[in-house]
């Protein structure tokens, strides 16, 4: 069995079991923020070419820097994705096909392959004017869409299980793992409870830059009033879990995890 991972940038994870692919969060468009003043257009082109293929998609929450790309996504490769109420009735309003759309909530476990999952409670971030982001949709809400009707629900989070090697994935409380994506620049004590019992042999911060910035520029960093900086991060990491691997990921750079130690 082998197992890899690519980081999209911004929240975006890829996984690959044996030629299995699931996707979380692909987001590839990137609008500055000029073009979020007029509705959003996913960038086609640039979907098509950094995400080939997929057979599985999960969405851990329905804010356009997670969910803007994910019909394109969807209508070229023929994937299932599974996200909340808010994700499935946007993704309706976006001409998905219903039968590629499945709602999901904490508690749920998925068997998609190679991939064991459970759907667990996700960590967001405090949002200044949240409420323009957050809550129901907009009653009569039609396409196109503005970057405000992206509303978030509820965030999730996800732990998959392939053949024995565990990936957590934006958890909001600690869950054994092998491996954890962890969104970067939150408080310190969110890392410091997300830690807890917890021994993983590698630990990734994802969401980092600057989603704003276009792919074809170098990237940035995201500066989030009040949350650790990468540096930080990454020292209080090392402090916390000795021995664990802090892999700051460079962008579509391939990883291998395989089997880890052989634990299971």
């Amino acid at each position: 069995m082998s197992l890899t991972f690519r980081w999209l940038g911004t929240a975006g994870v890829a996984l690959n079991s044996d030629g299995q692919v699931l996707v979380l969060d692909p987001f590839f468009s990137r609008p500055s923020l000029f073009q979020m003043l007029h509705p959003l257009v996913p960038d086609t082109d640039i979907v098509a070419r950094k995400l080939p293929e997929c057979h599985f998609v999960l969405v851990t929450h329905s804010h356009y820097d997670h969910l803007l790309d994910i019909p394109e996504v969807l209508r070229r490769s023929g994937a299932a994705t599974y996200g909340s109420p808010n994700t499935c009735q946007l993704l309706r309003l976006l001409d998905v096909p219903a039968s590629q759309i499945h709602r999901v909530s904490v508690g749920d476990k998925l068997y998609l392959g190679n991939f064991d999952v459970e759907v667990i409670h996700g960590r967001h971030s405090h949002l200044p004017f949240g409420w323009l982001f957050n809550g129901k949709l907009r009653p009569g809400l039609k396409p196109p869409l503005f970057a405000w009707d992206y509303r978030m629900d509820v965030c999730l989070g996800y732990h998959i299980n392939v053949h024995g090697t565990r990936l957590l994935v934006c958890a909001a409380e600690p869950k054994t793992a092998d491996v954890i994506f962890a969104v970067a620049q939150e408080p310190r004590q969110y890392y410091l409870r997300l830690f807890q019992g917890v021994e993983p042999q590698i630990f990734v911060p994802i969401h980092w830059d600057n989603f704003t910035r276009p792919l074809d520029k170098p990237l940035r960093r995201f500066t989030r009033p009040g949350g650790m900086s990468l540096e930080q991060l990454t020292s209080l990491v090392q402090q916390s879990l000795p021995g664990v691997n802090v892999i700051v990921p460079e962008l579509f750079r391939e990883y291998s995890v395989g089997k880890l130690d052989g634990r299971s």
